[in-house]
């Protein structure tokens, strides 16, 4: 069984099986390049200001987590419950949110470039100063050809 090890001020915490519990954690600046959080269950956890780059989020619960101002570059999160969670000012260049529900979510400021949105659903987001380049839009439309926007192209679900 393959286990991710992290580091959490002085707490090492070891993930070794699926639908693991860390509900209202403060994980701020932490660094989880590469670990699979699949299934887990997430929901309110504090990711701001951490490096969450190419990690798999997978049918994670993530409702109302924070990941203010964090890089999370190439990050799965294919069927996530991120309702109401905080993105703003993220990186989020060439993650894949196909199927995700991001209801309520906020997500100003983002970087949203290669972005796969197919699927998911946007009701009621804060897209406020948002980059779109090359985005795949709910109903599967390019952002490039819409005017670099999804704008029209929102699922409402």
């Amino acid at each position: 069984m393959k286990s991710i090890i992290f580091v959490v001020g002085a707490i090492i915490f070891v993930l070794s099986s699926f639908s693991v519990v860390f509900a209202e954690t403060n994980m701020e600046g932490s660094n989880l390049t590469g670990s699979s959080l699949q299934k887990c269950k997430l929901s309110g956890v504090n990711f701001s200001n951490a490096v969450l780059r190419d990690v798999n989020f997978q049918e994670a619960d993530l409702s109302k987590a924070s990941f203010r101002l964090s890089i999370l570059r190439g990050s799965i999160f294919r069927n996530a419950n991120l309702r109401d969670a905080n993105l703003k000012s993220c990186d989020l260049s060439d993650c894949n949110f196909e199927g995700a529900d991001l209801t309520g979510a906020d997500l100003g400021g983002a970087n949203l470039q290669g972005v796969n949105f197919k699927n998911a659903i946007l009701k009621g987001i804060d897209l406020s100063s948002t980059v779109w380049p090359m985005v795949i839009c709910p109903d599967g439309t390019l952002s490039n050809q819409s005017n670099f926007s999804c704008e029209g192209h929102i699922s409402v679900k």
